[in-house]
């Protein structure tokens, strides 16, 4: 993985987030945000995307699990975290911070 793991974490969450459909269509996706997390394994208290980390890791348990069910509402909390990460980003980022 190239960049920061905490980067690839990220970027990997946001593109699931992203990306419509169940287990079978995102299946490069999911892969891709598993590799992210092994790289990435522990969140420092107070990060910022401590509530996507742990919302990732319940996407990749329902889907070692091939249950669909819990797949969809983990995908779903997961959306939430990445949409509330990028709305602060983009806060701060229209106050030059």
């Amino acid at each position: 993985m190239t960049g920061s793991a905490r980067a690839s974490f990220v970027i990997a969450a946001t593109a699931l987030a992203l990306h419509k459909g169940g287990m079978t269509l995102c299946g490069s996706t999911i892969m891709a945000l598993s590799d992210a997390l092994d790289a990435f394994p522990n969140v420092a208290p107070g990060d910022d995307v401590a509530l996507a980390h742990a919302r990732a890791r319940e996407v990749i348990a329902a889907r070692l699990h091939s249950n669909e069910t819990a797949f969809g509402a983990a995908k779903y909390a997961l959306e939430v975290e990445m949409a509330a990460l990028w709305a602060l980003r983009a806060r701060a980022y229209s106050k030059g911070t």
